[in-house]
């Protein structure tokens, strides 16, 4: 039994049916070539003609991918077939196909053009057909690809020295120490007009003997493969003795089996002034001094690398000098055109930037740090990594240029001595900036809380010292962070007042505390729920007011069951939209109280332009308790308040002693710890 091979389609890995054109008297060869293929998985098509005619029409409308002709036929003699396909498709591969296979038959077919001889006589020839077919197949397919790179190849070539002779970019192929090829661009860098002047000339010619080591030292890391694509920065002599300033890119490369190095120059850099870093403390100063340009923020970087002087006992002055170099590259790399790098020593660099926002340079500090740290620097015989430490300072309009320096200069070197890796923001506009980016991240937090469900109610209870079997609580707003922990209202209230989003959260509490109130069980005496209204809610009085009939459908609250309370301090600036709602609220058989009551510039005519139900005195009342003026104050406001049938309320009573007293004044309510700490569930 014959085994057929692996059902893999050499001659078509692209998925796409491969074209068979079988020319044969009999069609039945054909399909049975079509049959065994399909059967041993391979995707094809097999086109039958029968004529010689019809192959010049075939081959003229499109090329297959195999022909199989009939071998030994005097009506369709090889030779002609062959020479028809190498008028119309010289590469087509051409297959003699013969009744069976012999020796005599094979040499007359592969003599006249042939590339084998396969026969479909039986399952054995069969199989033999389909290797033929897979190796001739495959072959034909890498001869188009072949014809196909070749021709990219001298497209690109073409399209190569046409960029060549084009570009502003400098560049230069150096083999074997020697300048070999330039572009114009080169030549005119160095003040040639011609670049075949440049031709054969050895490259250390052309550098500055006080640059020599520096470039033997990185053609000598290039050469190990430690250097490839690394900034080069240093001169190079002109024609007229001037030394251009460069930062070149290079790389190795291979062409006709022969190593090469380009070199490259962009543009934008072959005589930028901040190619090259500027060098001392005096153009540092100067830069940080200089005023701003336009309204564009500005800061001053101070950068350190870790551990300097252990770098260079372990490395030696010459090569820890060059990684110290590599860092001031990678870092040169990182900066705008408008950012000057200046060398305050061998390991420590100063930096003068500019951005259109002052929240990008932090963002640019830990950015710099961490490209600085990943990277790993060579010199001939080592190779390091390194740490750094930088300090941000953004110049504020009083800053001075020797405080910016003195404070750089210290917090960066302690920042070093204490373990580096890191970076810092110091000066006023930073503290600033950090301030409102701590009140943005509590902003989104509540937002986030508000739109995900992660807020709750606790509830602390309002004790009666008259009897009053009736429960008071005051609601209270509780907000799950992110990472699950509670937060009291105070870690982030202040910070939704500055978002504008109290309004909300007022709406929150309340319709969640009246669905509470809904479903708790129906008893003669009810609780009260004490709601705090925020100075948004109040400035929109009529808009909360139609809010709340519309979630209550005009029905009253039940038995006087919630108090909505306001504060002295914001209804004194808001009297009318207070009396409004306070109004509103009566008669929708809801209580008014005001808290912080007592502190505001005339809490007496408070009482008198309100129609309250309580009043919640000021936490100072009970801090400062032992005050005499405190107590005589007090006790003045509670003699109006008992005037008026308003009831009173002492909040933050934390001890037993003052609760007694409270008692003997005549206060009618208490809260605070000593009475009982918030809970989160209350019962019904």
């Amino acid at each position: 039994m014959v085994n057929n091979p692996p059902a893999f389609d050499a001659a078509n890995p692209s998925g796409i049916a491969a074209v068979l054109l079988v020319l044969t008297p009999f069609e039945e060869n054909a399909k049975r070539v079509e049959s065994h293929l399909r059967n041993a998985g391979h995707k094809v098509r097999c086109l039958w003609i029968s004529e010689l005619v019809a192959l010049e029409k075939e081959l003229q409308r499109a090329v297959p991918d195999l022909l199989m002709a009939a071998s030994g036929n005097p009506e369709l003699e090889l030779k002609l077939v062959i020479d028809t396909c190498r008028r119309f498709a010289p590469n087509l591969p051409v297959l003699g196909l013969a009744a069976e296979l012999q020796g005599q038959i094979a040499v007359s077919a592969v003599a006249a053009g042939a590339r084998d001889v396969v026969s479909d006589a039986s399952p054995e020839s069969l199989a033999h057909l389909e290797r033929v077919y897979l190796r001739e197949s495959a072959a034909h397919r890498n001869l188009r690809e072949l014809a196909r790179a070749r021709s990219l190849l001298a497209d690109y070539e073409s399209r190569y020295t046409q960029l060549l002779e084009g570009t502003g970019d400098a560049v230069a192929h150096i083999y074997e120490g020697i300048l070999s090829q330039c572009n114009p661009a080169f030549a005119a860098l160095l003040g040639y007009e011609d670049d075949a002047e440049l031709a054969a000339t050895p490259i250390m010619d052309l550098v500055p003997p006080d640059h020599q080591a520096a470039f033997r030292e990185h053609l000598k890391l290039l050469n190990k493969g430690r250097a490839d694509g690394e900034p080069l920065n240093c001169g190079m002599l002109k024609k007229n003795g001037e030394t251009a300033q460069i930062n070149a890119m290079l790389t190795r490369g291979e062409a006709d089996g022969e190593h090469f190095i380009e070199m490259l120059i962009r543009a934008e850099k072959a005589n930028s002034a901040a190619a090259s870093p500027r060098s001392g403390r005096s153009d540092f100063y100067q830069a940080v001094a200089a005023p701003a340009e336009a309204e564009h923020p500005r800061a001053a970087l101070f950068i350190a690398v870790d551990g300097s002087q252990d770098l260079e006992e372990r490395l030696g002055l010459i090569d820890s000098e060059v990684i110290f170099g590599k860092v001031c590259d990678a870092l040169h790399k990182q900066l705008g055109n408008k950012d000057s790098l200046h060398l305050l020593s061998s390991a420590e660099f100063g930096v003068c930037m500019t951005r259109t926002d002052a929240q990008e340079f932090e963002h640019f500090a830990e950015k710099l740090l961490k490209s600085l740290v990943a990277k790993t620097y060579t010199s001939a015989d080592h190779e390091a990594q390194i740490s750094v430490s930088i300090s941000v300072y953004p110049i504020g309009a009083s800053d001075t240029a020797d405080q910016i320096l003195s404070d750089l200069t210290r917090e960066t070197r302690r920042l070093s001595s204490n373990g580096g890796n890191q970076f810092q923001v110091l000066g006023e506009t930073a503290r600033s900036n950090a301030s409102e980016r701590v009140d943005q991240r509590k902003i989104e937090e509540v937002r986030s809380a508000l739109e995900a469900g992660r807020l709750k109610l606790a509830y602390q209870t309002i004790a009666s010292l008259e009897g009053d079997t009736r429960q008071h609580f005051d609601v209270l707003l509780r907000m799950i962070n992110e990472d699950g922990v509670e937060l009291h209202a105070s870690d982030f209230i202040l910070a939704a007042e500055r978002g504008g989003m109290m309004r909300s959260l007022d709406r929150w509490v309340i319709s969640r505390a009246l669905k509470v109130i809904d479903t708790r069980e129906k008893r003669e005496e009810n609780s009260m729920l004490f709601l705090k209204l925020s100075e948004d809610t109040l400035k929109e009085a009529e808009a909360f007011i139609a809010w709340i009939g519309e979630i209550r459908n005009g029905v009253k609250f039940g038995n006087e069951e919630v108090c909505f309370e306001m504060r002295e301090s914001v209804a004194q600036d808001h009297v009318r939209k207070a009396k409004l709602l306070a109004k509103a609220m009566r008669e929708m058989g809801a209580c008014v109280a005001i808290e912080h009551f007592g502190v505001g510039t005339n809490s007496k005519r408070m009482i008198e332009e309100l129609q309250i139900n309580f009043l919640k005195f000021h936490s100072s009342f009970t801090s400062n308790f032992d005050d005499k003026a405190n107590q005589k104050k007090m006790t003045e406001l509670m003699e109006l308040a008992k005037q008026k049938k308003i009831k009173t309320i002492v909040s933050h009573v934390e001890d037993a002693n003052v609760m007694a007293r409270m008692w003997q004044m005549g206060v009618n309510y208490i809260q605070g710890y000593h009475v009982q700490e918030p809970e989160v569930v209350m019962l019904s």
